[in-house]
């Protein structure tokens, strides 16, 4: 079983934001549906987006801090615009 990720003390409050958690959700929700419209496997489209198959999981997991890089590389693997990716899934 995975240990759990340590973070600084002081940026606990800000991991737990309301503001925080609805990015994560956004973006978890929005990958995994272009990755199921494009009908790719959680491998395949890590591979496309150049990271390990892991990494996206924990994207759509909502389980990691993105880095701009990242980001990037998802917006780049999924040929789509950083909007699409980040605007809220109804």
């Amino acid at each position: 079983m995975p240990r759990p990720r340590q973070r600084r003390p002081e940026r606990a409050e800000q991991y737990e934001s309301a503001a925080y958690r609805d990015l994560q959700a956004r973006l978890a929700a929005s990958v995994r549906h272009l990755r199921e419209v494009k009908g790719w496997t959680q491998e395949e489209a890590a591979h496309r987006c150049g990271m390990t198959t892991r990494l996206f999981q924990r994207v759509e997991g909502e389980d990691v801090n993105l880095t701009f890089t990242t980001l990037a590389r998802l917006c780049d693997g999924f040929e789509v615009d950083v909007v699409q990716v980040l605007k809220p899934r109804t």
